[in-house]
């Protein structure tokens, strides 16, 4: 009987089977946890949610009309590898991407001020992965509730469209999550220097001057000057934003767009590597201290 009722039972569902699949890896299941909570952080946040929202629009609505006018006006536009329609879309995706790569740049930096860190160092998983969760949680409230919205007014009232090749949306997954990994470990790097120097505002201005110049989100690789290009070219800033852009929009097709995300990778690998000895030394840092 009891055989009859168990081969009668139905079979899990997807819901169930996934549930019981992230069971397996509690590691895994304890990052999702920081990323739902970082998800479930910024929802106390309602005001800024609208004033992002508009911020946004705002930005796309100057940059669109900025090189509308340039390309109406400006004979040099002409040598450019972008058209108008071109100039106009990667306006657009470019601050839409910016928009859906927001981190917490301050978050590590103000545990080591306050002390916090301590604790994070004696809890049982890698703080390295449970800052990359948070700030993941809070990259996908920004994707669903600021990045979608504002790409769907784009849509209505501009005359950007979305590529319709597959093609652009498969590299854009993976152009998109190096240049996160990258921005991320940037930012991480970055907010390590707290645990040597006790004001690092110079360095936090330094670094978000050198993001917006070189990223790609204002001003396109394509528009430097041919001296400073293969400098821009090889400091990872581009990989941020002119890349994921660049390779959505067709900008960078075939070979070209496989070496643009050759040279993310690489700099993934490398920035790993820096962020695992800086942190290693980080924390010989603090056991000094403390001893």
């Amino acid at each position: 009987m009891s055989d009859h009722s168990s081969a009668m039972a139905p079979a899990p569902g997807a819901e169930a089977r996934l549930f019981l699949a992230i069971e397996r890896f509690p590691a895994l299941t304890l990052y999702l946890k920081f990323a739902l909570k970082a998800f479930q952080k910024q929802l106390a946040y309602k005001f800024e949610y609208f004033v992002g929202v508009a911020n946004g629009l705002l930005f796309i609505f100057i940059f669109t009309s900025l090189w509308k006018n340039i390309f109406d006006t400006s004979k040099a536009a002409a040598d450019i590898s972008f058209s108008r329609q071109g100039m106009i879309s990667y306006a657009v995706f470019a601050m839409i991407i910016r928009i859906s790569m927001s981190q917490d740049d301050l978050g590590v930096m103000g545990k080591v001020r306050s002390g916090q860190i301590a604790l994070d160092m004696i809890k049982p998983y890698n703080f390295f992965g449970a800052t990359l969760a948070e700030n993941i949680g809070g990259t996908m409230f920004h994707w669903f509730t600021r990045a979608m919205p504002i790409l769907a007014v784009c849509m209505i009232f501009t005359s950007v469209t979305m590529p319709r090749d597959p093609v652009n949306y498969l590299l854009l997954i993976l152009a998109w999550t190096l240049g996160y990994l990258i921005y991320f470990m940037v930012n991480f790097l970055f907010a390590l220097l707290a645990f040597w120097i006790v004001e690092t505002f110079s360095f936090q201005l330094m670094k978000y001057g050198m993001f917006t110049l070189f990223s790609g989100g204002i001003i396109p690789l394509d528009f430097f000057p041919d001296m400073v290009r293969p400098i821009v070219a090889w400091i990872p800033f581009m990989s941020v934003l002119y890349v994921p852009t660049a390779v959505f929009i067709g900008h960078l097709q075939g070979a070209q767009a496989a070496g643009f995300i050759l040279f993310q990778a690489g700099w993934v690998v490398a920035l790993g590597i820096c962020c695992a000895l800086t942190w290693r030394a980080a924390r010989k840092k603090l056991i000094i201290q403390g001893g």
